[in-house]
């Protein structure tokens, strides 16, 4: 649905009335008596996509909707599943080809067969009506593309010298992967559920360059894409590796590795053969078990 929206002339007013519709979205109050689940569900559902190769724009809307959702209701326990695979479902059928939109049948395994495709059915059409058959919802992963464009400029100092040509290949692929890693991060904590997802998109664009080295951390063109200054990209920039910290400390205290204080990652140079971020992981899954059980949550 979103395909390639940022590569088109019109690419600015496509952004401009993403902003619109995302101003429009309700607010989330965090009222939810099952919001102490929440982390599990993103991590129970962030493993789904990925063992179904379903895309990161699908899991942000499927979590999105999630979120929207259990802040206007009372969920019993046992629902719960059913609701974050329903979501997943009807994100999918809005972003992915046919193709890769995953069957009931697929979904339902997940959950040991739990539920009746009947169930499935009716939720899913208790989700659309709550969206009012509109999930036209602008998530930080619609805007990250559009904002990478600009995540590179022609005066940019990386640790103290100045990007040439030659660089901008290799830089642009670190910033690619931590952009994915970040936004990761922001399915995690709740607190970034109740930010703008454009502000939160700005926010991993300006994480990723100090990641990198790359100052200034926020740019003219950055700002002229975003709209946004630098006042309202840092405290998000800064809550993100913040969380990143965060998730390192606790795996190096797993593994008895003490955790480096100084440079925030290693700079792109030196990580020519890596995978993931310095440090990092590959989705947005804690060290929480990958499981396909109901219980556990």
């Amino acid at each position: 649905m979103w395909l390639s929206w940022y590569r088109d002339s019109l690419a600015p007013d496509n952004h401009d009335a993403l902003r619109v519709k995302e101003a429009r979205l309700p607010k989330i109050t965090g009222s939810s008596p099952q919001l102490h689940k929440r982390r599990y569900l993103v991590d129970w559902v962030a493993t789904i996509c990925e063992r179904c190769e379903i895309t990161t724009e699908t899991l942000h809307l499927a979590i999105m909707c999630l979120d929207h959702f259990m802040d206007k209701y009372s969920i019993e326990d046992a629902q719960l599943h059913l609701i974050a695979l329903c979501c997943l479902l009807i994100a999918a059928k809005f972003e992915e080809s046919d193709m890769k939109i995953p069957r009931i049948q697929t979904l339902n395994y997940f959950v040991q067969n739990a539920f009746l495709t009947k169930e499935f059915r009716q939720m899913e059409l208790l989700l659309l009506e709550f969206f009012c058959w509109n999930l036209v919802l602008p998530t930080s992963a619609h805007y990250i593309e559009y904002y990478k464009m600009a995540a590179l400029s022609p005066n940019d100092i990386l640790n103290g010298e100045k990007v040439t040509s030659n660089m901008e290949t290799k830089i642009m692929k670190y910033i690619a992967k931590y952009c994915k890693y970040f936004l990761d991060i922001s399915l995690q904590d709740f607190a970034f559920a109740q930010l703008p997802p454009s502000l939160v998109a700005a926010g991993a664009i300006a994480s990723s360059r100090h990641s990198l080295g790359l100052s200034p951390s926020w740019t003219t063109q950055l700002k002229e894409v975003t709209g946004f200054g630098i006042a309202q990209v840092q405290p998000v920039a800064l809550a993100l590796i913040s969380v990143y910290y965060h998730y390192r400390a606790r795996d190096a205290e797993c593994e008895n590795v003490e955790v480096p204080t100084s440079d925030m990652m290693n700079k792109c140079q030196t990580r020519e053969g890596s995978t993931t971020p310095a440090g990092g992981k590959q989705s947005a899954k804690t060290s929480h078990q990958q499981t396909t059980r109901v219980a556990g949550c």
